[in-house]
């Protein structure tokens, strides 16, 4: 009886999880939730949702994740959303669809008379509790260029019901994996030196700590993306991990404290360098074993684990000695 509990438990879990369905046909994920982000007007800061690719075409269909109301649409070509609806879930989530070219042909109109009456300006427009629906799989937009979004895509959040937190989507879609599905770790940041990364190669280090930080990435999808999860080992002990499961939005602009200054997000240009030391605080450190470890051994193996959004996770070992 009591195993049955569990595999309902289970089973119930994970139904709740997976209530949630990509907003585009055929999802391949272009970015990935927590990456780094140094443009848009608000400075430097965390990727809070899953960008879908729609083969850069506008005007691709973005569908509505679940049954659930309109909370409210925000007309804006130059923040950072653009263009965005965000629904309200019986299941206590809010999703959110950002940089649409134009919305549901439903909400035309009420678009249109409100550019009509205040002009190309900043509208956000909130609607009664449980007023106008959208069923799952409707359409509640297409894909656009507005915000800060260079190409057209579908971005895609999932956050609580006061929208002080954003969850990592892939938790709740149950996302295809793409068959070139890869992790690489190229190079490590010891202080200001760097090196490229080579399997038991030993590095030298200065201080009572190894300053780490490493340029690394997941592939998918033919897209450079960012990992789930980054843990760092002394010998056989965890002592630091990032995880980028949820990110309050209290630490929307605190990116600095998981990325090195060295990381890029660009047009052209994309290069995430995690911090794997203690810096300034960060709910994403899950594990953090520096204050108790004091001061580092002289010489020492040392590896790191990488975990993407699939599940998939590499490991890499190399040995630090202090100079």
């Amino acid at each position: 009886m009591k195993r049955l509990f569990t595999i309902l438990s289970i089973f119930l879990m994970v139904s709740i999880l997976f209530s949630f369905s990509p907003p585009v046909d055929s999802p391949r994920v272009s970015a990935t939730f927590g990456e780094y982000r140094g443009s848009g007007n608000r400075g430097p800061h965390f990727h809070m949702g899953i960008d879908f690719s729609t083969g850069l075409k506008e005007g691709e269909p973005i569908y509505a994740a679940e049954r659930g109301w309109l909370v409210r649409i925000e007309i804006d070509e130059d923040d950072i959303y653009g263009y965005t609806v965000v629904l309200e879930h019986e299941n206590g989530y809010r999703t959110l669809y950002a940089h649409l070219s134009k919305f549901a042909k439903r909400l035309e109109l009420i678009v249109d008379s409100l550019k009509q009456e205040f002009g190309n300006v900043r509208i956000v427009v909130k609607f009664p509790e449980k007023e106008i629906w959208f069923e799952k799989g409707e359409v509640i937009g297409y894909s656009g260029t507005t915000g800060e979004a260079p190409i057209p895509h579908a971005h895609f959040e999932i956050r609580d019901k006061d929208e002080e937190i954003s969850y990592d989507p892939s938790n709740f879609l149950n996302l295809p994996k793409p068959i070139d599905e890869d992790i690489r770790l190229e190079k490590l940041k010891i202080g200001d030196d760097v090196y490229d990364f080579a399997e038991g190669r030993t590095y030298p280090f200065k201080g009572n700590f190894p300053a780490l930080s490493i340029k690394a990435y997941s592939k998918g999808f033919n897209n450079t993306l960012g990992l789930k999860s980054i843990s760092l080992f002394l010998e056989d002990e965890e002592i630091y991990r990032i995880s980028f499961d949820k990110i309050p939005w209290s630490e929307f602009t605190n990116a600095w404290a998981v990325y090195d200054r060295k990381s890029i997000s660009e047009a052209y240009r994309f290069e995430l360098w995690y911090k794997l030391f203690p810096e300034t605080f960060s709910s994403l450190v899950k594990v953090n074993k520096f204050p108790e470890t004091g001061e580092f051994p002289d010489f020492a193996r040392y590896k790191i684990v990488l975990e993407d959004i699939w599940g998939m996770k590499k490991e890499y070992s190399f040995y630090l000695q202090r100079r």
